[in-house]
């Protein structure tokens, strides 16, 4: 593809983002796949470079947006996109005039808009919301959490990921698992916490290995193997996951309980249970029942009733904001609004109460969430306190020598018994856990 065809294609992305983003549509990962397939015609390098682009607006839109209006010119995926390449070259230089050049070359910005993108380029000490890449309502309540944390956490959820996987302890072992990929030319390192998981700073094709197609790993961010391992899950537990999905937990789970027990994974989505059947079958997890619950409250809770005060442990994967998945999903950070967020409170101690119902005698509680605010973490946990005294806080220090984590650093939480892992400090997805346990009679 011609320098001209990879920006428009870059801005046509853009465009069916930012309609997907005001109609809580597709994620861009989703559109940006689905465009490429339909234009095979894009070579690898093509694809990588319009992805950059993309990717590249889509992190530092607040930053953008801000010097846009600054200097005049209007916040739209043609300006943003001329605007990264215009702070990707010196002042003194010209953007190429192959940019706008040949049949489905877009017009060459006037001699008004050129003059206006190089001051938006020389604009310096942008506010607070444009140096987080945040909505100017979210930048207060990261200030309100992290303090003088709040840019070094910010800046770390706007790098790229890693690819991290977790072996499955019920097939292989992580060493040989770690001598396949090397074998296949994957530079692969342990992961700094996890004794299960690997490390592939660059994304590769790893679901084409055999491998994969026998079960002996799944991809998984380390901070989910963390949680996995903290859950205090033991082998014939009885286990049951609210909110499972497709299950990355769910297997995750049954290893650690060696196949013994009966682990539950239970949630509305018929699709994503099947693919958690599929999976299941792949990693050889026989200890797991699934279970599609109904959206209607009464029927879900005729359907929960059989489970109520059964259960060893309860695990709550609440549906949340993805605010810790960022470096993976930056377009999530502009899907979120105050009215999103109060709805998935809502969910998430909605869901927490119905837990600890859930849960025996000695019964215990693993709430997770793959978010950084604590609205959505520590809050709602201070809520189910406060409306049922039957349970109380288990401090995770307490697991961490005992699932070789004894090195995890300090939790990002301003509520030490609780733990908050972010990729600044943990170099991980952002991510909670807090562990609650029924009070001795």
């Amino acid at each position: 593809m011609t320098p001209s065809a990879r920006l428009a294609a870059a801005i046509d992305l853009l465009t069916e983002i930012d309609e997907a983003l005001k109609h809580r549509r597709a994620a861009a990962d989703q559109l940006i796949r689905r465009y490429f397939q339909q234009r095979r015609y894009a070579g690898s390098s093509d694809r990588a470079a319009i992805t950059d682009h993309v990717y590249g607006v889509i992190r530092m839109r607040g930053d953008y947006g801000w010097r846009l209006m600054s200097a005049g010119l209007t916040i739209d995926p043609r300006t943003l996109a001329l605007l990264y390449l215009r702070l990707r070259l010196p002042a003194d230089q010209p953007l190429p005039a192959d940019l706008f050049l040949g049949n489905y070359a877009i017009e060459a910005p006037s001699e008004d808009e050129t003059t206006r993108l190089l001051r938006a380029q020389a604009l310096e000490t942008p506010p607070l919301d444009a140096r987080l890449n945040v909505p100017p309502w979210l930048a207060e309540r990261l200030i309100h959490r992290y303090g003088d944390a709040t840019e070094t956490e910010i800046e770390a959820l706007a790098g790229r990921a890693p690819l991290d996987l977790r072996v499955n302890s019920l097939k292989s072992s992580r060493d040989d698992v770690l001598g396949l990929l090397t074998d296949h030319g994957f530079a692969a390192t342990k992961t700094p916490y996890s004794p299960l998981g690997l490390r592939l700073s660059d994304p590769v094709p790893l679901k084409s290995l055999p491998a994969f197609g026998k079960g002996l790993f799944e991809i998984q961010d380390e901070a989910s193997q963390i949680a996995a391992l903290l859950s205090g899950v033991a082998p014939r537990d009885q286990v049951l996951e609210l909110c499972a999905g497709a299950g990355g937990k769910t297997l995750a789970l049954g290893a650690l309980m060696q196949n013994k027990g009966q682990i539950y994974a239970l949630d509305t989505d018929k699709r994503r249970l099947q693919e958690l059947k599929e999976r299941a079958d792949r990693a050889r997890l026989t200890n797991l029942q699934i279970h599609r619950l109904t959206l209607g409250a009464e029927k879900r809770a005729d359907q929960l009733y059989r489970f109520n005060g059964q259960m060893d442990l309860v695990v709550v994967d609440a549906p949340c904001s993805g605010s810790g998945t960022w470096r993976r999903n930056p377009e999530l950070r502009w899907r979120l609004d105050e009215e999103f967020l109060a709805e998935a409170v809502a969910l998430q101690r909605s869901l927490l109460l119905e837990a600890m119902m859930l849960a025996g005698p000695k019964g215990r509680i693993a709430y997770m969430t793959c978010s950084i605010l604590g609205e959505e973490n520590e809050d709602v946990i201070d809520y189910a306190l406060s409306r049922n005294d039957q349970w109380e806080l288990t401090d995770y220090h307490r697991k961490l020598g005992d699932v070789g984590l004894a090195d995890l650093p300090e939790t990002a939480s301003h509520a030490p018994e609780m733990l908050q892992l972010t990729p600044a400090r943990h170099g991980t997805d952002g991510f909670f856990l807090a562990l609650l346990q029924r009070c001795p009679e």
